[in-house]
C-alpha cells in the first residue's frame, strides 16, 4: 500500500506556533553505529525543529564506517555533543541504555530518543511537547511514514487502544518517536541505574520505557499523525511492520524462543518497579512453569484477555502460547 505524507496544512491537531512563551528544551539522545550514510541529514533535520531549544547527545558504538567523520562536521556545533571511545555495547538497545545511564536530563523539560537514519519533520518535537503538556501525560509516541528507496512510501499507525496488558508484550511504536517528560526519564533513568541486571538480554529499550511508564499508572500518548520519515534500508535494526519478510521473520523470532525471553525480561523490569502487582503476577507464573497444557492454556488465556492492541497480532500471540513457543 502506497501512502504520501499528510500535508502540514491539513493537520488537525497541528499545535499553535510557539509566541510569547518560552521554548521547551529538549534532550535528544542519539545512538549511532555504521550510520554514515544517513546520520549527517538526520542530525540536521533535529537542528532544524521549530519551536524548541534542542540538545543532541551522540554516542557512538564503535562504527568502522565513517560514521565519526560525518558526525565532526558537528564538531564545532554547541548544541551537539559527541560520545565515543567507550566499549562497544554492540546493540542498539545496548547503546541507549548507554546514553540513558550517562546523561541526566538536567535542564531539560523533555527527552527524546532518536535513531541515526531518519528524517524529522520541523515540528515533530514542538508537536510533542504540547500534547505532553496539554494532556498531562508522561509519554509520547506517533505514526511514522516509513519509506523505501524505490519511492515506496506507507503510513504507519500506532496499532490499537491500549489493553489491560498490552505492555507486557509490545512497545509504544516506534522509539525513533519517543519523547518523554524529564519527570519520566529521570524515573527510568534511576530505576534502570539501579536494576541494571534485568537488562540482560533486552533487545528494545523503548518497550522498557513504555512498560515502565504504563506499569507506573503513568498516561502515554499514541499520536496517529506521522512526524517523521521512517527510512527503510538492509541495516534497519527492526524495520516496517507488514511486510511478507517481517511477518516471516517475527513467526521465526517467535518459534525460536527469542519473544518469549523479551516477554520475560519485560515481566521483570515490571515487577522490580511494582512488586505486588496482581496481573504482573498472573503472567509471571504463566511464563515460569515448566511446559505443558496448563502453562500453554494459562498463558493463552492471559493473551486472550488483553494482550497485543492489534486484534490479529494477539491472536498470533495466542496462538504462539498455545502450541508452546511463548
Amino acid at each position: 500500500m502506497s501512502t504520501t505524507q499528510v500535508p502540514r496544512a491539513a493537520r488537525e491537531s497541528d499545535p499553535a506556533p510557539a509566541t510569547q512563551q518560552a521554548r521547551p528544551s529538549v534532550l535528544v539522545l542519539l545512538a549511532a553505529y555504521n550510520g554514515a550514510r544517513w546520520i549527517g541529514e538526520q542530525i540536521d533535520s533535529v537542528l532544524a525543529q521549530e519551536n524548541v531549544q534542542v540538545k543532541i547527545i551522540v554516542r557512538d558504538d564503535g562504527s568502522t564506517d565513517a560514521t565519526r567523520t560525518e558526525l565532526c562536521r558537528f564538531s564545532n556545533d554547541g548544541r551537539v555533543a559527541l560520545v565515543w571511545g567507550g566499549t562497544a555495547t554492540g546493540s542498539a538497545a545496548g547503546n541507549f541504555l548507554a546514553l540513558i545511564a550517562a546523561n541526566p536530563s538536567t535542564g531539560a523539560d523533555f527527552v527524546a530518543f532518536a535513531d541515526q537514519d531518519d528524517l524529522w519533520d520541523r515540528d515533530k518535537l514542538w508537536r510533542a511537547c504540547r500534547s505532553l503538556s496539554a494532556q498531562g501525560a508522561a509519554g509520547y509516541s506517533s505514526a511514522t511514514l516509513a519509506s523505501w528507496q524505490n519511492g515506496r512510501e506507507r503510513l504507519m499507525k500506532p496499532s490499537g487502544a491500549p489493553t489491560r496488558s498490552d505492555f507486557l508484550f509490545e512497545g509504544a511504536g516506534q522509539g525513533c518517536t519517543f519523547v518523554l517528560s524529564a519527570a519520566l526519564y529521570e524515573r527510568v533513568r534511576q530505576f534502570l541505574g539501579q536494576h541494571r541486571e534485568l537488562t540482560v538480554g533486552l533487545h528494545y529499550h523503548d518497550w522498557a520505557v513504555y512498560a515502565l511508564a504504563r506499569v507506573w499508572g503513568l498516561r502515554w500518548i499514541m499520536d496517529p499523525q506521522p512526524s517523521m520519515r521512517y527510512r527503510q534500508h538492509a541495516g534497519n535494526d527492526t524495520g516496517a511492520r507488514g511486510t511478507l519478510e517481517g511477518i516471516s521473520k517475527r513467526i521465526a523470532l517467535i518459534r525460536g524462543g527469542w519473544y518469549r525471553a523479551q516477554l520475560l525480561v519485560i515481566c521483570g523490569l515490571c515487577s522490580a518497579a511494582a512488586p505486588g502487582n496482581e496481573l504482573l503476577a498472573a503472567w509471571q507464573q504463566a511464563l515460569r512453569q515448566p511446559d505443558g497444557w496448563r502453562r500453554r492454556w494459562q498463558a493463552t488465556r492471559f493473551c486472550l484477555r488483553g494482550g497485543r492492541r492489534r486484534r490479529r497480532d494477539n491472536l498470533v500471540v495466542a496462538l504462539g502460547a498455545l502450541i508452546g513457543w511463548i
